[in-house]
């Protein structure tokens, strides 16, 4: 069998179609086969868990480069649905809130441990950190611990909606922790100034508060699921942000930075 159209494109991988019921993740030529087998064990890990994502198959070879078969979901990305209905967009900011519980409400033992990726992460900033890095390390060991199934990196492009169901995809950074950072992560992602090429200057300030908007109802409906207060998730948006440095996401690190500086001036208090 050999691929069919481009169904797209991310950092790490062009997606295609195979068959009727497959997709080829085609890595590009950096990516080793012992990173691409880490990703199929994930997804194996996934499945046997219970986490509603895309059943993965066997690694491939096409036109000399490597790939992963993956189940394929039919239906468009919840960011395009938002994009389209804007006046749906809450509704769909909720439901990305339940689909997420119901992930963090399965656990395993075979994922990486949340601390030691951020830890990693935090100390790749060191750069831009300078001496916060120890400060942040430290705050970030006093934080929970826990065996939960963590997305890595939740956010409505990750998402997909078919026949009226949501179904997460690209899995590359599943771990086990706390859900609570899990969600840090998507809020701090909802409310990033990041905005897409293109976008005229004149939409920045409606798509702040669109932004905030549409955090604020995914906060309220998993905070409702979870029966938590939003401290709960207030808490790690310190380790979070400074781990999301090392990304170097355009238009983002001063606004990091801010953010960092405020949690660490509460936490010294």
């Amino acid at each position: 069998m050999k691929k069919g159209a481009m169904i797209g494109k991310g950092m790490s991988a062009e997606v295609y179609e195979w068959g009727d019921h497959q997709v080829l993740k085609l890595y590009y030529d950096q990516y080793q086969p012992e990173w691409i087998r880490g990703e199929a064990e994930i997804g194996m890990a996934l499945k046997e868990a219970g986490v509603p994502a895309p059943s993965v198959y066997e690694m491939v070879e096409e036109g000399g480069r490597r790939g992963l078969l993956y189940e394929r979901v039919p239906g468009a990305s919840m960011l395009t649905m938002m994009q389209t209905s804007p006046t749906r967009s809450i509704k769909h900011a909720r439901e990305m809130a339940r689909l997420h519980f119901s992930i963090h409400r399965c656990s395993t033992t075979k994922l990486p441990r949340q601390k030691d990726i951020l830890e990693q992460s935090i100390h790749e900033a060191k750069e831009i950190l300078g001496e916060k890095t120890g400060l942040i390390c430290e705050y970030l060991y006093k934080l929970p611990e826990g065996n939960w199934i963590c997305h890595g990196d939740f956010h409505p492009d990750n998402i997909l909606v078919t026949n009226n169901k949501s179904i997460a995809i690209d899995w590359t950074n599943a771990n086990i922790g706390d859900p609570m950072c899990d969600v840090a992560r998507t809020s701090i992602i909802f409310l990033s100034p990041f905005n897409s090429s293109g976008t005229p200057k004149i939409m920045t300030l409606p798509l702040r508060l669109i932004k905030r908007i549409l955090n604020r109802a995914y906060l309220n409906e998993y905070c409702r699921l979870a029966n938590i207060r939003y401290e709960s998730i207030n808490a790690w948006i310190l380790p979070v942000a400074a781990a999301r440095l090392q990304e170097k996401i355009p238009g983002e690190q001063e606004w990091l930075l801010n953010l960092i500086d405020k949690r660490l001036r509460v936490t010294s208090s």
